[in-house]
């Protein structure tokens, strides 16, 4: 038996043996004196009654009292000689097979009783081992007593207690097998939770089955979701670490290039070989560098700035942006929208203002014709936006990479596809902290990125 399993056991065993001993003690020491309460309030209510009776009704109906309260009751006249009297209301109970070894009253009892008092009196009976107790009362020149015997309680109180030991004993071993046997049904899932919460600790994600329809299949459940979720969380942990290790090669790549040539051009100047264009050479280079480490600065830290929403209206600040590529580059930029002008969205302006330039930019450098492509339409309450460009890009397994750092399309890093490969990077990094949607796909020799943003009301 597990440990859990035992401490329930033991514990629910002990409380069972304290009620069993709690009602011994209060069978032995408080059950007698709220029998007599009981008895006497039986007498007391009968003799009440009677008070409000006249003569002739108490002298009929007396029976009628004594099936309601269960106690016998009886009656004589008063007279002086208390003897008489005694013998009387002794024989008056014979009749009514109630013997006496005990019973007497006072003259001092009589004399209060003519004042109007009720008066409550137990006989101890002796060897009979019982009471008998009566409570009197004095109408219209009657002596009225109502009894009750009452046995003595030690003894009964004795055989119940014995009966509750015996009882008590049986309980407890039914108490302890039933208990060993629930706990197991119990602690049996808490094993196999804490069998897949180690597993778990060591990074295999297993799940477990508990049906026990409560809080132990909740909780199972809750640990199989949360089992899932470390499984996402780990696996997406391995590929950026993968992803960081490709980043940082291609982040050598990129610088090393032109240090080389930086280094290989200084050399050439120290050396007399400058035929006018080193300094020229290594300026560029040196321009090619910054760029990156300003781009580099720009991505980490876009990650960590906070979001600064506001209301923009989208399509607005896009045409403001484009206005400028059709002016410099001489594209063919064909726009269909379906949307109005003043559409918004709430987002950052700054950071929505990079990904359309990026955007733009990436469809300008790898367009393979002079013509864009872009739409708007808006359906359920979102915005749609898609920029298209016709793509040397054949494969499905190539859009899986492009939203990586320093990807340039071309695994020899052809300059004529020159950059940092930042840019679409940038763009899936702006969408994902506003928690929009966006993708790419490629469709007849047409690549398509698209943006999805909801719409303010």
């Amino acid at each position: 038996m597990s440990k859990l399993g035992r401490k329930l056991t033991w514990r629910i065993s002990a409380v069972v043996i304290g009620v069993f001993a709690l009602s011994m003690l209060v069978n032995q020491f408080f059950l007698p004196k709220y029998y007599h309460y009981e008895m006497k309030q039986k007498v007391t209510q009968a003799m009440k009654e009677v008070d409000r009776w006249d003569k002739l009704q108490i002298e009929s109906d007396l029976g009628i009292l004594e099936a309601k309260y269960d106690v016998t009751i009886v009656s004589e006249r008063m007279s002086n000689n208390v003897d008489d009297l005694n013998e009387m209301l002794r024989l008056d109970l014979a009749q009514k097979r109630i013997a006496l070894n005990r019973f007497w009253i006072t003259g001092e009892t009589l004399e209060e009783l003519k004042k109007g008092a009720i008066i409550t009196k137990l006989y101890d009976q002796g060897k009979q081992k019982s009471s008998f107790l009566v409570s009197m009362n004095e109408k219209d020149g009657l002596l009225i007593m109502a009894g009750v015997s009452i046995a003595y309680y030690d003894e009964t109180a004795k055989v119940i207690n014995e009966f509750n030991l015996m009882l008590m004993l049986f309980g407890s071993i039914l108490v302890v097998a039933l208990t060993g046997f629930l706990s197991r049904k119990i602690t049996k899932p808490l094993e196999e939770l804490k069998i897949v919460a180690n597993q778990i600790s060591k990074l295999e994600f297993e799940k477990v089955t508990v049906e026990t329809k409560d809080e132990l299949e909740d909780l199972a459940t809750s640990i199989n979701v949360m089992s899932d979720d470390l499984k996402k969380a780990h696996h997406a942990l391995l590929r950026r670490n993968k992803d960081l290790k490709y980043f940082m090669a291609d982040l050598t790549h990129e610088l090393k290039t032109p240090l080389a040539l930086i280094k290989a051009y200084s050399m050439g100047i120290q050396d007399g070989l400058d035929d006018g264009t080193y300094m020229a050479t290594i300026v560029k280079q040196t321009n090619h560098i910054s760029a990156i480490i300003e781009e580099l600065l720009r991505f980490s830290k876009m990650e960590v700035d906070p979001l600064r929403l506001e209301k923009i209206q989208v399509r607005k600040l896009f045409d403001e942006l484009l206005t400028n590529y059709q002016e410099t580059t001489g594209m063919d930029i064909r726009i269909k929208s379906e949307i109005s002008p003043e559409v918004s969205i709430l987002a950052d302006k700054a950071k929505l203002e990079m990904v359309f330039n990026n955007l733009i930019t990436n469809a300008v450098k790898y367009a393979t014709t002079k013509q864009i492509k872009i739409e708007w339409a808006e359906r359920d309450n979102k915005v749609y936006f898609a920029i298209k460009n016709e793509t040397t890009i054949v494969s499905q397994e190539t859009l899986g990479h492009i939203w990586k750092p320093f990807y340039v399309r071309e695994a020899s890093r052809n300059k004529n596809y020159s950059g940092t490969g930042l840019g679409l990077a940038i763009v899936q990094t702006v969408m994902e902290q506003h928690e929009f949607k966006y993708g790419a796909m490629i469709d007849e020799g047409w690549i398509t990125f698209y943006l999805i943003f909801d719409r303010l009301e």
